[in-house]
């Protein structure tokens, strides 16, 4: 997996700013990072600090000195719809790309190129191509010149090791030093392990999937659309109007679907705790309006209570983040349950 893009679900998942090495720790104890260097942590930092100067960038620079945050954090079900709609945009795509004539698909790799920032782009004549579909120039600086040499094959089955095979014998034909393979499917084993052959010209392959992301992020026919959803802003609220915010109620289930309430019999004040970084916080629940005494203070809300322990979070639930023992099952419960029944 690519280093933002494990940035991404490691941010997701914290919910807060991290520092760029606390992402890459957590990235590599969750194995989300296949191949590192010896500084995976520097790596995470300068990828970070260069992708949120892209205003497409999905993340921010947080308040403190190397943190970084998800740009938008939207709620999960928004998140999810989210996530639902780029999947099956991207499969829609796919399957535009697998019913074109290969002809028109050679010229949209062209433009794809030209956008990537290829130069001197053109396709070759569709019959007697030996070999190669699409050439281009790629210039790194102005004393690195690179004739590329691609083929494009439009096809629905994996392409294989014999095509990897002629594009590198045609590459002295084509005039050029590099080969680059790009097809909406995939490839097999042997065309993997031939274009990375030892003694060889390497062999550049783009499946599907690596398509599709270019596309997406060259712009090469697709447009994005922006949507405007509003969300609370909790920060501004809390620490500007200083005004704690309203508690919601869970969302109410059909009665179809909706079990019986568990009854626990609780005598208060109750005995209740929470896990923040490896520490446990003993405190006790009051009544049910919700009052917490900790530390030797009294917290109109169990959200206020938690927000003092967890001092680094912006937010928190505090029917969520504290538990109590259930007298029946000896279980730790969120406290929230004991507003059910």
């Amino acid at each position: 997996m690519q280093f933002k893009d494990a940035a991404y679900i490691i941010l997701k998942k914290a919910g807060q700013p991290l520092h760029y090495k606390e992402i890459a720790a957590r990235a590599m104890e969750a194995g989300l990072l296949e191949t590192l260097g010896r500084t995976p942590e520097a790596t995470m930092g300068s990828l970070l600090y260069t992708d949120t100067i892209n205003p497409d960038s999905r993340f921010r620079r947080g308040d403190e000195r190397g943190t970084f945050a998800l740009k938008i954090m939207v709620s999960s079900n928004i998140q999810q719809q989210i996530e639902n709609i780029q999947l099956q945009f991207q499969k829609d795509l796919r399957k535009q790309l697998l019913n074109m004539h290969p002809q028109k698909f050679e010229e949209l790799i062209r433009l794809l190129l030209e956008q990537m920032g290829f130069e001197e782009t053109k396709t070759t004549p569709y019959h007697n191509d030996k070999g190669v579909d699409v050439r281009g120039v790629l210039r790194s600086n102005p004393l690195s010149v690179v004739k590329v040499a691609i083929q494009a094959k439009r096809w629905t089955a994996n392409v294989g090791a014999g095509v990897v095979r002629d594009l590198r014998g045609s590459l002295k034909v084509a005039d050029s030093e590099q080969g680059l393979i790009i097809t909406p499917s995939d490839f097999s084993t042997g065309a993997k392990e031939e274009a990375q052959a030892s003694g060889k010209t390497p062999i550049r392959l783009i499946n599907g999937n690596q398509l599709v992301d270019l596309l997406i992020q060259y712009n090469v026919g697709v447009k994005k659309e922006e949507y405007v959803v509003p969300t609370i802003d909790n920060e501004y609220w809390t620490e500007v109007l200083g005004v704690a915010l309203v508690e919601l109620e869970p969302p109410v289930k059909s009665p179809k679907k909706e079990k019986a309430p568990v009854q626990v019999q609780i005598a208060f004040p109750v005995n209740i705790q929470a896990s923040h970084r490896d520490h446990i916080y003993q405190a006790q629940l009051m009544n049910l309006k919700g009052v917490v005494r900790w530390n030797g203070q009294d917290f109109e809300t169990p959200s206020s209570a938690a927000k003092a322990v967890a001092v680094d979070w912006k937010s928190v639930n505090g029917w969520d983040f504290w538990h109590f023992k259930d007298p029946e099952t000896g279980k730790l419960e969120k406290i929230g349950k004991l507003r059910k029944s």
